[in-house]
Order: structure tokens, then C-alpha cells, then sequence
């Protein structure tokens, strides 16, 4: 329980420090970033993927499971979703373009292209698992 108590006192505490010693401009949006990571993540979306993934443990095709088949290109689809969000939905277009001096062009179609090739090497990979077995 002290463990907890030291986290929850701490947390705040290096999350102003970060804030003062970077002085970022949009502090809000990192401050955003760690109350969806700990309200949504933690409290919604742990528990909705534990229960899911429970279930697909179970799934087998012909006699291979296949849960690890769907959860790696799952996790890595909502891993660089959730990272690359703002230039998938071309909301941050203004702030690359001013960080980068580059126009952030096709991050959407590169994404959907990335995700398509998880997906189809691990079914590939399954299928070969079940020509095997």
C-alpha cells in the first residue's frame, strides 16, 4: 500500500518536473496523454483486452492455436495507431510541418499498408503452422 501512496504522490511530481525543465509549448496535450493512459488504458481498456484475450486462447484451427496469431499484428495495429493518431488523422499537420518543414503526406495509406502486411504474415505464418500439423 505504501508502494501506491509513494506512486500516486511521485507521479505528479515528475510529470511538473518534466513539464518545467522542457517548457513545452502544448503542456495540455502532455498532460492529456497521461490521463487518457491512466483513466482509459488502465480502468477501460486492460480489462475489455484481458477478457477478450482469455477467450481467444481457446480458439484453435486444426488443432493450432492460433491466439498469438491475432494477438501480435492486434497489439502492433493499436500500438502504431495510437502512437502515429495525429498524422492518421491529419490533425497534427500544422505542428510537423512547423517542427519538421516537411508536409506530412500519405501517413494514412503507409499505416493501412503496414497494418495489411501484419495481418497477412501472421496468417500466412498460421497457415503454414496448420499445413505442418
Amino acid at each position: 500500500m505504501t508502494h501506491l501512496l509513494a506512486h500516486l504522490v511521485l507521479l505528479p511530481l515528475a510529470l511538473w518536473a518534466v513539464l518545467q525543465v522542457l517548457d513545452f509549448r502544448a503542456a495540455s496535450n502532455v498532460v492529456a496523454w497521461f490521463v487518457a493512459g491512466l483513466l482509459l488504458h488502465d480502468l477501460l481498456v486492460l480489462p475489455a483486452y484481458s477478457v477478450l484475450d482469455r477467450a481467444a486462447a481457446r480458439v484453435r484451427v486444426a488443432g493450432v492455436a492460433a491466439v498469438n496469431h491475432v494477438r501480435v499484428p492486434a497489439g502492433l495495429t493499436l500500438l502504431t495507431g495510437a502512437v502515429y493518431l495525429p498524422a492518421l488523422t491529419s490533425r497534427g499537420d500544422g505542428d510537423f510541418r512547423y517542427l519538421t518543414g516537411v508536409a506530412p503526406e500519405g501517413y494514412l495509406g503507409r499505416w493501412l499498408l503496414f497494418v495489411a502486411g501484419l495481418w497477412l504474415v501472421s496468417a500466412l505464418w498460421l497457415a503454414l503452422r496448420v499445413a505442418r500439423a
